[in-house]
C-alpha cells in the first residue's frame, strides 16, 4: 500500500515483508550458505550468510591466509569476489590467493609457496641478460612448469572473478563499489583500518572502528552480501583464555554488529611446516556458537583445512 490514504500501521508491517509471505519467501526462497571450501563452512554451519562474518586473531595467526583461500574459492567457482585491503599491498594478496589456488588440484596448476615470490623474482632477474625485453622472457616463462605458469592460469581461470582493491579506504567507497559491481563476496582486510570520512567520527579509535563496523554490516544487510571482515584483537591479559566477542580490538561494537563472529587462536607447530589453530565460534545468528573447531594451517601456501 502507498499513497497519503494507506493506513501507516499497514506500511509499517508491510515494509520490508516478503510480497508472497514467509513461507514462499523465506523457507522457499531464502538464501543458502555461500560455500567457501574452507574449514569456516563446517564451524559456521554451511558457509557465509548475507552479513558480516568477522575473523579475528593476533598477528600472523592466519587471518589473511584463510581469506586468501576463501577469496580464491569462491572466485575459482565463478562468482565475484572483491577483496578490499589496507593492510597490503595488491600484488602480495594476488600472489596470496593464487598460492592457495595452486594447491586445489586445478588442471595444469604447480603448488608453490607465495613465500618463495621474492626468491623467484631474483632468480628470474639474474636469469635476464642486460638490455632483454621482458615481455618476451615472461611469455618463455610462462610456457614452463612452475609459478609463473600457474599465475598465468590462475589470472585467465580465476582472475576474472577476482578484484583486489588497497587503494579504498572509507566505508563510503566500499559500499559504493559493492552497489555498483554486485559481488557475491566481500573481504575487508582488515576493520580497524578503514575510516568513514567523518572528521569528527574519525577522530578517536572508538568511534571510528565502532562506525565502520555499524556501516559495513548494514552495508551487507541491505545489499544481502557476505562480508567476511578481519579484525585484530585487543592486547589481551594474562590468563585471557576464553575467547569472547570482546575480543576485538577499538570496540565492543566490530562483534557485535556482526551476524557471525569466528576468532582464531594458535595451537602447536607442525614438524612438516603446519600449525594447528582453532576456529573459536562465539557468535553465530545462523547456527551454533560457543566451540571451538580445530583446524591446520599451511600458511606458506595460505591453505587451512580441518584438522
Amino acid at each position: 500500500m502507498s499513497g497519503e490514504w494507506a493506513d501507516p500501521w499497514e506500511r509499517l508491517r508491510t515494509m520490508d515483508a516478503p510480497d508472497r509471505g514467509w513461507v514462499v519467501g523465506c523457507l522457499y526462497g531464502g538464501r543458502d550458505p555461500l560455500r567457501t571450501g574452507t574449514p569456516l563452512d563446517r564451524a559456521l554451519g554451511g558457509g557465509l550468510m548475507p552479513g558480516v562474518t568477522v575473523l579475528g586473531g593476533q598477528a600472523s595467526v592466519g587471518k589473511s591466509a584463510l581469506a586468501c583461500q576463501v577469496a580464491a574459492n569462491v572466485a575459482a567457482g565463478g562468482r565475484r569476489v572483491l577483496y578490499a585491503t589496507l593492510d597490503d599491498a595488491w600484488e602480495s594478496v594476488w600472489a596470496r590467493c593464487g598460492s592457495a589456488w595452486s594447491c586445489s588440484g586445478a588442471e595444469g596448476a604447480e603448488p608453490f609457496r607465495w613465500s618463495d615470490v621474492a626468491s623467484e623474482r631474483r632468480r628470474l632477474r639474474q636469469g635476464l641478460a642486460r638490455g632483454s625485453d621482458v615481455s618476451r622472457a615472461a611469455f618463455a616463462e610462462c610456457q614452463r612448469p612452475g609459478m609463473a605458469r600457474t599465475m598465468q592460469l590462475f589470472a585467465e581461470r580465476v582472475g576474472p572473478h577476482l578484484a583486489v582493491v588497497d587503494s579504498m579506504g572509507t566505508v563510503g567507497e566500499l559500499t559504493q563499489a559493492v552497489e555498483e559491481a554486485a559481488p557475491a563476496l566481500v573481504v575487508i582486510d582488515y576493520a580497524q583500518q578503514y575510516r568513514t570520512g567523518e572528521q569528527q567520527t574519525d577522530a578517536s579509535e572508538y568511534s571510528r572502528v565502532s562506525a565502520v563496523a555499524s556501516a559495513v554490516q548494514r552495508m551487507a544487510l541491505s545489499l544481502k552480501v557476505p562480508v567476511l571482515e578481519l579484525s585484530s584483537l585487543r592486547k589481551l591479559a594474562r590468563g585471557d583464555t576464553d575467547p569472547t566477542l570482546d575480543w576485538f580490538r577499538g570496540s565492543g561494537v566490530v562483534g557485535y554488529a556482526a551476524t557471525a563472529a569466528v576468532i582464531l587462536t594458535r595451537g602447536e607447530d607442525g614438524a612438516d611446516g603446519t600449525r594447528g589453530v582453532s576456529l573459536n565460534v562465539v557468535k553465530n545468528k545462523s547456527g551454533r556458537a560457543g566451540f571451538a573447531q580445530d583446524a591446520t594451517l599451511w600458511g606458506a601456501w595460505s591453505v587451512m583445512r580441518d584438522a
